[in-house]
């Protein structure tokens, strides 16, 4: 009875089950998305490696076509690490500049777990007015240099401007001297996010 697993057989799982588990952390990386699923995520990544050697087909084909990998070596490699390591990183950056383009958001709905992850995605410079759970206001400013946390752990801030409020919510003046805030979103009950003019300015520019 053979105990000891086929080296070739674990080979071929590896090269079939890697470039979609490549695809699976990049696309993660680039939009919120629930933690990798182990139980499932081999199955996943089949699927998605499936598709990754569908497109590269043609080129398949060539490299096992007649004595290809003897008489091109560097070629053979070349191409091997293209397939394997390149093009899975390639497919989730295309797919997801596709799915965020005017022209399918308008008749898609995007795959965004939660309405905070959508918004902030986008980037925008706004200000921020946080009502507290103690009833008490903070004002910000999310820059470019601010942060939100995302799916599944979204609803933490870093505003890397405070501004204070007056009681009724209006925003006054930018504090000096300070790096900014953090806010977990166990400490507020609501976000309100205003227009940044001088933002909107540069846009219609």
């Amino acid at each position: 009875m053979e105990i000891a697993p086929n080296i070739n057989n674990m080979l071929l799982f590896i090269l079939l089950v890697f470039p979609g588990l490549i695809s699976m952390h990049i696309y993660r990386l680039l939009m919120p998305a629930k933690d990798i699923d182990w139980q499932n995520a081999t199955i996943e990544a089949l699927f998605y490696s499936s598709i990754n050697f569908g497109l590269c087909l043609p080129v398949l084909i060539l490299m096992n076509r007649g004595n290809f990998i003897n008489d091109y070596p560097f070629w053979y490699s070349f191409f091997l690490v293209i397939i394997i390591l390149v093009i899975p990183i390639i497919l989730p950056c295309l797919w997801l500049r596709i799915l965020k383009n005017n022209k399918f958001t308008k008749h898609l709905q995007l795959p965004y777990p939660t309405s905070w992850d959508y918004f902030f995605d986008k980037r925008i410079p706004v200000f921020v007015l946080i009502h507290l759970k103690n009833g008490k206001k903070i004002g910000g400013y999310f820059g470019s240099c601010s942060y939100a946390t995302s799916f599944p752990r979204e609803g933490d801030l870093y505003l890397e401007k405070v501004i204070s409020v007056d009681e009724k919510g209006e925003f006054k003046e930018i504090i000096k001297d300070t790096y900014g805030l953090l806010i977990r979103k166990d400490d507020y009950e609501l976000v309100e996010f205003f227009e940044d003019q001088n933002y909107k300015k540069e846009e219609n520019k």
